[in-house]
């Protein structure tokens, strides 16, 4: 037999070198290729461009900015077929400064916080009238044509009802990481310990309605926070209009206020706004998957709303930025499914989603359900913890506590679990409503726009019942537009950013018609 000379061995491996090698995509689904992921300089000069634009209200030159980055990105890493599911609305605004906004109390010039969020205009004279102070448990009369001067309501004392145990308390969990740094569950929490719940429990009290309710000529709402805290806080949940126009004051400057209304005095209020139509659109675009375009089509939704007034509310588009990002150097014949990028606009709109219900995309467009398998959720991400002591607001030194959701099904959990654990997402709670925690009590509720609909509720936004991962810390400081980057962690936010793109792969690879199957008739292994 003829032996290859040396020359031909030589080519003969050069060719082999030369030919195309098979790339371990498949591995590189849920094993993340680290020169694929979002990086923390990349993560913070994407916060700069939300940072820039606060508030990020729909309809503003702010939101158009932001949206304009996100489409831009979006297209950079591949996505295609971009849609604006349009509509338009009016859009109310006022200064982000004090320049068109003042309180006036018995002639004295206060220093005002904020303002209350579509409450109407006084125009620049503003509204001189005699105040009344709201008590709740003894509410005036009548409050009509005066200035109503309305504290919050203080935190119910033990035993809790169940609302407040479920949104004013932590919960229990599947698994948390920094578990010894966590409040206990279902407890009161103490706002100079952290004031994550303590804001959330005021803001929910909806007291804008007060005025609303009663023709109030005008309104100040006294909230029980030091300035630091209440300034730039915007009104939520957001209004639909009314004409009573809104000032917001913290404990120190209110506590004149509310002794200056208790005595019948007299306040000029001041808010100078305007009302314009505006353009509202959600924004649809896919990474395709090997199928798309065809009937056999499998497809992810990765969904957040992009409105809001501070660096976290909300930066989860950020966050699916990331995931899209990381599938693109995945070739898309190689790409299991499809990634469809669902980006909401109606959290901070008049009304909120409830308002804008018929316009929203899969309403519009209800055969975009049928491809839909699995769903991703982000908002909030890579908040810091602060508490209140003093008067004074300060970082605790820790993560702000937040969820990771996911339905309740072995695989999912584990997974999730495994994904916290790698990526180093602290102070995380991985949790799966549908189930008793691991100390058999109630886990926290799946809230925010992916919150999915579980089998005994169909109440959602989009009425899913698919395999689904969501993630949301619980905001504390950053209901502010003066929540501004300085108080956000690009470590965080890129821990949780890989946990969500590796969750991703994991929606990408598993046998989801079984889960369904399973989850659905509650047969879970």
């Amino acid at each position: 037999m003829k032996v290859p000379s040396a020359a031909v061995l030589l080519a003969a491996l050069a060719a082999c070198s030369e030919a195309p090698q098979p790339a371990p995509y498949r591995a590189h689904l849920t094993a993340l290729n680290p020169d694929w992921t979002v990086a923390e300089d990349e993560a913070y000069a994407w916060a700069t461009v939300k940072n820039a634009n606060l508030p990020t209200l729909t309809g503003s030159p702010e939101w158009q900015r932001y949206m304009a980055f996100l489409e831009a990105k979006l297209k950079e890493h591949g996505a295609v077929d971009l849609l604006r599911n349009r509509w338009t609305f009016e859009r109310w605004d006022t200064t982000d400064d004090s320049t068109g906004w003042s309180l006036q109390s018995d002639g004295r010039e206060g220093r005002v916080a904020n303002y209350g969020a579509y409450s109407g205009s006084t125009g620049a004279e503003g509204v001189t009238r005699e105040m009344v102070y709201y008590d709740h448990d003894d509410p005036p009369d009548s409050i009509k044509d005066k200035i109503v001067v309305i504290p919050t309501r203080p935190h119910p004392q033990p035993p809790y009802d169940d609302d407040y145990i479920i949104n004013y308390t932590f919960n229990d969990y599947e698994f948390a990481t920094d578990a010894e740094t966590l409040q206990a569950p279902y407890e009161f929490v103490d706002p100079a310990e952290t004031f994550t719940f303590d804001i959330w429990w005021q803001l929910a009290q909806g007291l804008d309605e007060i005025p609303a309710a009663g023709e109030a000529a005008g309104a100040v709402i006294v909230y029980d926070m030091a300035y630091e805290r209440t300034k730039g806080l915007y009104t939520f949940p957001v209004p639909t209009l009314y004409d009573a126009p809104t000032l917001i004051l913290g404990r120190e400057d209110g506590a004149g206020v509310i002794a200056d209304a208790k005595a019948g005095k007299t306040a000029t209020l001041r808010l100078e706004a305007t009302l314009e139509p505006a353009e509202a659109y959600q924004l649809i675009a896919y990474l395709p998957g090997k199928d798309y375009g065809t009937p056999h089509d499998e497809q992810i939704v990765l969904v957040n709303h992009t409105d809001g007034p501070s660096i976290t509310q909300d930066n989860g588009a950020l966050g699916l930025l990331a995931i899209v990002k990381y599938f693109s150097h995945i070739p898309q014949a190689q790409r299991p499914r499809t990634l469809t990028i669902y980006l909401d606009c109606r959290h901070y709109m008049p009304g909120m989603e409830r308002e804008h219900d018929e316009p929203a995309w899969l309403n519009r467009h209800p055969e975009a359900r049928e491809g839909i398998v699995a769903v991703v959720q982000a908002e909030h991400m890579g908040e810091m913890d602060y508490r209140e002591v003093d008067g004074v607001v300060e970082p605790t030194g820790l993560a702000e506590q937040s969820y990771l959701w996911s339905r309740a099904h072995p695989q999912l959990i584990d997974a999730a679990i495994a994904a916290v654990r790698k990526y180093g997402w602290s102070r995380a709670q991985v949790a799966a409503p549908e189930r008793p925690g691991i100390n058999g009590g109630l886990q926290q509720v799946w809230w925010g726009v992916g919150v999915i609909a579980l089998p005994d509720r169909c109440d959602v936004w989009h009425c899913l019942d698919v395999p689904a991962y969501g993630l949301g810390g619980f905001l504390g400081h950053y209901w502010s537009s003066h929540a501004t980057i300085e108080r956000w962690s690009k470590a965080l936010f890129v821990s949780q950013a890989l946990t969500l793109t590796e969750l991703t792969g994991v929606l990408m690879t598993a046998d989801l018609e079984a889960i369904t199957e399973q989850l659905r008739a509650k047969d879970i292994p």
